[in-house]
């Protein structure tokens, strides 16, 4: 996949670029990978195809760059929520609640996630799988970050992991769930998230201490 990373365009170019990158967004968010062909995206933007292949090299090319834009602006509108607010529950309703308005801001840029993860397009398939990967694992390690917060554990810790991997899961489906259900929202599928990452934090270490006890019960015998 040839992306033209070299060129640093000037003003003008900027606004040539992000007009690229918005018609490809749009384009591929509503009729697919394959249908966002260049001759598309350069209709759609209004500008020359000499710009789309000075910047970007390819069809691939924009993709790579949409997808990284997207990260960008997401994770950067996500406010920091580092420290903790009231008990775990009400801390983690507010990250859910934080989460939700950035999706409802940027809903083709999860679209596009959640549509690349499942079915790669073929050409370019592991550059783009090695960026879905990128922005998935960032997308874990806040997640593990915020329920570490709320709960005062370690991000590292193998429950934090495994709370963080369900919290992505159900975002996942919410968000899949409202493109086929117009009369759901994301505040309403997600309103039990946090209270159900209370409960499933405290059966987790309550399946371990069990473990701990069978363990300690066989080595005795």
């Amino acid at each position: 996949m040839t992306t033209r990373t070299e060129v640093t365009p000037n003003r003008r170019g900027m606004r040539s670029r992000e007009l690229v990158l918005d018609a490809a967004e749009r384009v591929m968010a509503e009729h697919g990978f394959e249908a966002a062909t260049l001759a598309r995206v350069v209709a759609e933007a209004g500008i020359p195809m000499s710009s789309v292949y000075h910047y970007f090299g390819s069809k691939d090319g924009i993709l790579l760059a949409v997808m990284e834009r997207g990260a960008d602006r997401f994770f950067a509108d996500l406010p920091d929520l580092t420290r903790r607010a009231g008990r775990p529950a009400q801390h983690l309703a507010r990250v859910v609640s934080a989460v939700i308005g950035t999706l409802e801001r940027h809903p083709d840029f999860l679209r596009l996630l959640i549509v690349f993860s499942a079915q790669p397009p073929a050409a370019g398939q592991g550059e783009i799988q090695a960026v879905v990967r990128r922005i998935r694992e960032h997308a874990l390690d806040l997640l593990r970050a915020q329920i570490a917060a709320a709960f005062g554990d370690d991000p590292r810790n193998p429950v934090t992991d495994q709370l963080a991997r369900f919290a992505l899961a159900a975002i996942d489906g919410a968000f899949v769930a409202i493109q086929a259900d117009h009369g759901a929202t994301l505040g309403r599928l997600l309103e039990p998230l946090a209270p159900a990452l209370v409960a499933s934090r405290r059966a987790l270490l309550a399946g371990e201490g069990r473990e701990g006890r069978r363990a300690q019960a066989g080595r005795r015998t």
